[in-house]
């Protein structure tokens, strides 16, 4: 009778730490994010855009998320409440520094979708970048706080390492495929190629353009009068009156007798209580969802707390046969951030597009940067959609390869190398590379190349003369490339689910989204992020063991060679010269 007694309290004591683990995360949602806020009749939607959007979405508990807000979440959010009666109106609170060009064209087109049911949005401003401005100046009215300034203006600069690398006795040897192939110019170079400089002219021109035209339109203004204004560099608040760019210098209060009401639902309350989450995962028929969101690189990406910045082959692979093989996704939207990375692991990128594509419509979004590896893996879409403003193009390939001979005979550290095979030391950094082996990795450079110029020309139904004449490492808007013929149309994540819905023979107001792999939990991440410690522990004690006086030198080298080992060869748009805001 006891030894029954004693299996009965088993399972009972099993059930009781179940229910004290989920009572526990109850309470640590309660107290991070306090409880659902309901959403009631003549609600304002306030949407806090500051700082960084994501793409993709940390989920805490149920619907509700942790880290930054997903480009998404705000889109569907907003243009949900544009249909919900109980919103009378939207109120957005912007900058500074809220979000790439291209993610902030995307929330424009949702600000004027809900400015087309009449209902009043009011955007408030304090101090801001170009992009905070351009997204506040899609509202039909701007309120900036008195004595606040924007920065206005499009900035592009390049640092030049060549002549401190000099000093130091470090010398890179690249080799790459044009002359806008340009990742590795700051550490081989000391100004800018003539050619490259034109054409980020050229493209730094394009935005511009956009930009001042967009916000005429939406100001009632005169082109000219709005890059005058621009070109006061900064401008304060009473100035930006006087200019037009703004309606009034005020404060809160005022917001709120613009828009006829104090009562606010913040954007993730309304998202979370509009079933966002559980309602749209059981909808059928779904659209699966996959993100390519970072460098890419073989293997898993690591998935941190606040986002990844590593999009992982295998990872993404994986989550692309998932969504093919699930019966009740209907199509599938991949969502490309990335500059580029390796040259093997877009490949495997590319073939599990090309493999889900076999089995159901596969639609390309691109968010502020699809560009290299970013734009190979897009070339085995169904349909490519990029926003003005998207970074992409690229079209070629760049190997490095790291000369320290000067660096240690500056800090006295001997090299002796015992080896089998004639270039078994190709990737050493201790000497220069032999003839031979620059003849191997110009080969192997050009191989790659001819298969990206043979895959865009087969995909866009290019000559491959014409697709060589847009390749060379030449990046191009999103507007561009759609005129150049890279990209089909122009549109965002929303737009890309309404073609991935029209490709599938389903309604667009009648699916829901299925996020391939799927969100991981708070705990999941708090054991991902302790096991990227011991990883890093790990690897610090590996490096800890450098002779004396290696140690800074060896930071340094694994610094100028993450991106290159254990990846082929690397192509990569260098984000620091890109356009962007003035800040």
């Amino acid at each position: 009778m006891a030894r029954r007694s004693a299996w009965l309290w088993i399972p009972l004591t099993l059930v009781l730490l179940a229910l004290a683990f989920l009572l526990a995360t109850w309470a640590l949602n309660r107290v991070l994010f306090g409880g659902a806020t309901g959403v009631r009749a003549g609600s304002v939607l306030r949407v806090q855009l500051a700082g960084p959007l994501a793409e993709r979405s940390t989920r805490l508990w149920g619907r509700r998320t942790i880290g930054p807000l997903t480009v998404r979440e705000v889109d569907r959010a907003i243009r949900r409440a544009a249909r919900d009666e109980r919103i009378v109106g939207l109120q957005l609170r912007v900058g500074p520094g809220v979000a790439g060009l291209a993610k902030v064209q995307e929330l424009r087109r949702a600000v004027r979708a809900f400015r087309s049911s009449g209902k009043p949005t009011v955007a408030r401003l304090e101090i801001g970048t170009t992009a905070d401005y351009y997204l506040a100046a899609a509202a039909e009215r701007v309120v900036q706080i008195p004595h606040g300034n924007l920065l206005l203006g499009l900035v592009s600069r390049t640092h030049y390492y060549r002549d401190l690398l000099d000093k130091l006795g470090v010398r890179f040897e690249v080799f790459h495929t044009g002359p806008y192939k340009s990742a590795m110019t700051p550490y081989t170079a000391r100004a800018m190629d003539p050619r490259e400089r034109a054409a980020r002219e050229q493209l730094l021109e394009e935005i511009w353009h956009r930009i001042v035209s967009d916000v005429a339109a939406d100001r009632g203004l005169d082109a000219a009068a709005v890059e005058s204004a621009f070109d006061r560099g900064l401008v304060d608040a009473e100035e930006a009156v006087a200019a037009g760019l703004v309606d009034e210098a005020a404060f809160d209060d005022r917001v709120g007798a613009l828009l006829g009401s104090e009562r606010t639902v913040d954007v993730r309350d309304y998202w979370a209580a509009t079933g966002s989450g559980l309602a749209a995962v059981w909808r059928r028929p779904l659209i699966g969802l996959v993100h390519v969101d970072g460098t890419i690189l073989p293997g898993a990406g690591p998935d941190g707390l606040f986002g990844p910045g590593v999009a992982g082959a295998d990872t993404i692979a994986g989550a692309l046969d998932r969504a093919a093989r699930d019966r009740d996704v209907r199509a599938i939207v991949v969502r490309v951030d990335s500059p580029g990375g390796g040259v093997s692991a877009a490949e495997v990128i590319w073939q599990g597009i090309r493999r889900a594509r076999e089995r159901k419509p596969v639609i390309v979004s691109m968010s502020d940067t699809a560009a290299s590896g970013g734009y190979w893996i897009a070339t085995a879409a169904t349909r490519v959609l990029a926003d003005e403003a998207t970074l992409t193009g690229s079209i070629g390939v760049i190997a490095a390869r790291v000369d320290l001979e000067g660096a240690y005979a500056k800090l006295g550290i001997g090299n002796e190398v015992v080896k089998r095979g004639r270039n078994a030391d190709i990737l050493l950094d201790a000497r220069p590379l032999t003839e031979e082996q620059r003849r191997i990795l110009a080969a192997q450079v050009e191989r790659h190349y001819s298969a990206f110029l043979r895959k865009v020309a087969e995909a866009r139904k290019l000559p491959l003369e014409r697709v060589e004449q847009l390749a060379a490492g030449r990046v191009w808007s999103g507007e561009q490339a759609v005129a150049q013929g890279l990209v089909d149309e122009i549109g965002g994540l929303h737009e890309a689910f309404d073609r991935a819905a029209e490709a599938a023979g389903v309604s667009v107001e009648g699916y829901g989204v299925r996020a391939y792999p799927r969100p991981r939990g708070l705990f999941d991440r708090i054991a991902g992020l302790l096991g990227q410690a011991r990883a890093r522990a790990q690897l610090g004690r590996t490096w800890l063991a450098d002779p004396p006086g290696g140690g800074a030198l060896a930071r340094a080298r694994r610094a100028l060679l993450a991106r290159l080992q254990d990846s082929g060869p690397i192509w990569a748009l260098s984000l620091e010269p890109s356009p962007a805001p003035a800040r």
